[in-house]
């Protein structure tokens, strides 16, 4: 009897106040365990990158001819790790030219901040030295390098967890029925992560290819101008293509203020503007849209807020995985009835019946065994690579 009373005790206790008392916990572990989290998140959205691209091939034909699974998959983790170490090798190769050639900039601010008074008056440009006084550039661009130096020290890690996530993606899911206690909870969480990976492929995988043609359009239009550092700013246009909404606005804004500090005259600057800016354009609203289809349904709000919260606990690491991670929180919110008024909050039009109707179309989504309601066991052994 007591222990039917004590059952009935801990049901009736109200989703609300369990969100309220698990909230701060979830929070305290995002923030103290970042530095174990960040390493594995980035290594599983490589994951699903990897599964888009492995799609990409499998269903490619050349002459009639269609490579096999194994061949796919190994090509496409090829081309994401010779990326990840072409990025790296990028980086820091260019790191120290960048430090060597900061007193040289730092002169030429100096100028530029001589001719400006002597255009907008003591006074106001008082005003505003006041006010970039609390900014060093110094500081700044060292803790850039820094960021950029603990990146690429992860990148190890990230490519160790990709490799050993691969090579136990099958057995992983022959694992996954004996977890739970019928059959049914295993489908519907596959249901879950099927949704999950669909949503974050669709994302990386339009994102990846529109940041490399803005990437690719940056590094030829600063090169043909001469400005320095064209392959890093390159990959940096390519990096901050991913952080929703502000992203592309930094990705012009920093080339065109390297042009401008470099050269005596505006006309670079206006030209990094007018076609690298009007390339980044039309690549955003006409080739995205014309590519992704379907939106991922999210509020652009809460997109931005989404942007705050994570770059605020991962920094910018979080500013590139807040989307990935924002369409993981929705899909999981709708599938708690208490937390599906969350969920709707966090969807453009509140509609979430259809995108549960998603569910059931095949689509690839690599280490996930297809169809979802199939059993775990058996097609994920049939979908391992040869």
């Amino acid at each position: 009897m007591s222990n039917s009373t004590s059952t009935q005790k801990v049901s009736a206790i109200p989703g609300w106040f369990m969100g309220i008392v698990t909230l701060p916990i979830t929070l305290g572990l995002l923030w103290f365990g970042q530095e174990f989290l960040i390493p594995l998140v980035i290594a599983a959205l490589l994951i699903i990158l990897i599964s888009a691209l492995t799609q990409k091939i499998d269903s490619a034909t050349i002459f009639g001819w269609s490579p096999p699974r194994w061949a796919a998959y190994l090509s496409s983790g090829a081309i994401v790790v010779a990326l990840s170490f072409v990025i790296g090798a990028a980086v820091s190769g260019q790191a120290s030219e960048i430090a060597a050639a900061m007193p040289r900039y730092v002169e030429r601010i100096d100028g530029l901040t001589a001719r400006l008074q002597r255009l907008v008056g003591a006074d106001v440009m008082q005003s505003i030295m006041d006010a970039a006084s609390r900014f060093d550039v110094a500081v700044f661009v060292t803790e850039v390098l820094d960021a950029a130096s603990g990146l690429i020290g992860i990148l190890g890690l990230v490519l160790l967890y990709v490799a050993f996530m691969l090579s136990e993606r099958g057995s992983f899911w022959n694992k996954l029925p004996k977890i739970f206690s019928t059959d049914a909870q295993a489908t519907h969480f596959l249901r879950v992560m099927h949704r999950i990976s669909s949503g974050v492929q669709q994302y990386l995988w339009i994102n990846t290819i529109t940041s490399a043609m803005s990437g690719a359009v940056a590094y030829v239009v600063l090169k043909l101008l001469g400005v320095d550092f064209a392959i890093t700013l390159a990959l940096l246009v390519f990096l901050l293509n991913f952080i929703p909404n502000i992203g592309s606005i930094l990705a012009t804004a920093i080339p065109t203020l390297l042009a401008l500090i470099q050269f005596d005259t505006l006309t670079p600057a206006l030209m990094v503007v007018v076609f690298y800016g009007g390339s980044d354009m039309i690549i955003g609203n006409v080739v995205q849209p014309a590519l992704q289809g379907k939106t991922l349904n999210m509020s652009t709000t809460m997109v931005m807020i989404s942007l705050t919260f994570w770059g605020t606990m991962w920094g910018i690491v979080g500013a590139f995985m807040a989307v990935p991670l924002m369409v993981l929180t929705m899909i999981v919110c709708a599938e708690f009835p208490a937390l599906r008024p969350f969920a709707v909050l966090l969807s453009g039009d509140g509609d979430l019946d259809a995108a549960d109707g998603e569910v059931d179309t095949p689509v690839d989504v690599g280490p996930l065994p297809q169809p979802v309601g199939a059993p775990a066991a058996n097609t994920s052994a049939s979908r391992e690579p040869d």
